[in-house]
Order: C-alpha cells, then sequence, then structure tokens
C-alpha cells in the first residue's frame, strides 16, 4: 500500500499570471477565482502550450499556436471581429447590438496576454503593440 499523495497542476496555473475578473464587473454575480477559473475551461492551456512552443514569441506564433491545439479553427480560420479596451479588456463586437463582454479572467505569458470571456471568446493581444487577435474556442 503507498502512502502517494498525487497533485495534478496544470503548466497553465504555474506559467501564467492571472487575474480573475480584471474589469471588477458586477456581471459575475460575485463567483469566486474557482468558478472563474473553470468557466475559463482550457482556454489558458491553449495559450500557455503556444507560449511555451513558440519559436519566437509573437502574436501570430501565439495564434498559430492555440489554433494547433484547439483544432477547430480559431484565430486564423474563424477571426471575430470587434475591438478589446485597453483599460479595462472589455470585448465590443462589431455588432452594435450586443452589448460589451467583461472579460473572465486575463491571463500573461511575458509581453503577451489573453483575455477570456464568455461563450468562449478569447482575445490575445501584444502588449507593447496593442495589436489583438480575437476568436471563438467552444
Amino acid at each position: 500500500m503507498s502512502n502517494a499523495i498525487e497533485i495534478k497542476i496544470r503548466p497553465s496555473d504555474v506559467m501564467l499570471d492571472r487575474v480573475y475578473n480584471p474589469s471588477k464587473s458586477e456581471n459575475f454575480g460575485g463567483a469566486t477565482p474557482a468558478l472563474l477559473a473553470e468557466a475559463c475551461g482550457i482556454i489558458p492551456d491553449f495559450f500557455c502550450q503556444a507560449c511555451i512552443e513558440a519559436d519566437k514569441l509573437s502574436l501570430d506564433a501565439i495564434a498559430s499556436g492555440m489554433d494547433k491545439a484547439y483544432q477547430f479553427g480559431g484565430f486564423n480560420e474563424y477571426p471575430y471581429t470587434g475591438t478589446v479596451d485597453d483599460h479595462n479588456g472589455m470585448y465590443q463586437s462589431e455588432h452594435e447590438e450586443d452589448d460589451p463582454l467583461a472579460p473572465l479572467a486575463r491571463f500573461i505569458f511575458e509581453g503577451f496576454e489573453l483575455f477570456v470571456y464568455e461563450y468562449g471568446i478569447a482575445a490575445i493581444r501584444d502588449r507593447a503593440t496593442r495589436a489583438t487577435k480575437i476568436a471563438r474556442f467552444d
């Protein structure tokens, strides 16, 4: 009989700086960090993997790496349009009738950040140039 304890830690839990509800939105009804992390699903894992495996870290390399990990489209095959607010990370679709979405969380790896929103929408941004790519990872 073994008394070993197994602890499962995802690389994204260790390698990414994270802030839950960075816009301080009241839309999440006081959701705990654990619930917000669960709502983000494995999107942060795709981001972390893409950053780690990139030969040269760039927005395009991260987008391609996330698409490869996801395998069902993503930034390059089905890009979304819209904007991500520089101040609070709010996503505004190009469709005026769509309400802005507050980010569930923001994850940072070196000079790049990932915002995860409801409905599996994700935005990656180069923090220096502010260039952004948006897609859905559901």
